[in-house]
C-alpha cells in the first residue's frame, strides 16, 4: 500500500512540474523556413495585436521600454553586456504595424542593445 501511495506521489510531482513551463505572452508569430528552437535564458519583448508591450511578463509603455530593459538587465548576471550579446527576443504578433516594431527597436538601441532576435514559428 505504501508503494502505491509513493508511486501516486511521484506521478503527481512529475505532472505538476510539466504544468509550470513558461510559455510567455501568446501572440501569432510569422512563419520562417530558418526558424530555430532556442532554450537560452533570454529577455522577451512582446508586442500584442492590440499594441500592448510586455517585458517578459510585465506590461510597460512603449516610450519606457528602453529604460525598463536596462533596469531588468542590471538585475541579471552580466548586466546590459549580456543583453548586448543577443539575448533579447522580439516576440511580435504578425498583425502589429511596422511602426511599432521600429519603435521597439529604437527603444532597445537607445540603451545600447542592437543585437536581438525576432521570434518566428517553423513553416508547415
Amino acid at each position: 500500500m505504501v508503494d502505491v501511495m509513493f508511486l501516486l506521489l511521484v506521478f503527481y510531482i512529475l505532472g505538476s512540474i510539466g504544468l509550470t513551463i513558461e510559455r510567455g505572452i501568446p501572440v501569432s508569430l510569422p512563419e520562417a523556413a530558418s526558424a530555430e528552437a532556442t532554450v537560452v535564458e533570454e529577455t522577451k519583448v512582446t508586442i500584442t495585436k492590440t499594441g500592448e508591450v510586455f517585458l517578459n511578463h510585465d506590461k510597460v509603455e512603449m516610450d519606457e521600454l528602453g529604460e525598463a530593459v536596462k533596469e531588468h538587465a542590471e538585475k541579471m548576471p552580466g548586466g546590459v553586456k549580456h543583453l548586448q550579446d543577443g539575448y533579447v527576443v522580439l516576440n511580435i504578433d504578425m498583425d502589429v504595424t511596422q511602426r511599432n516594431v521600429v519603435k521597439a527597436m529604437d527603444q532597445l538601441r537607445s540603451v545600447g542593445i542592437s543585437n536581438f532576435s525576432i521570434a518566428t514559428e517553423e513553416e508547415g
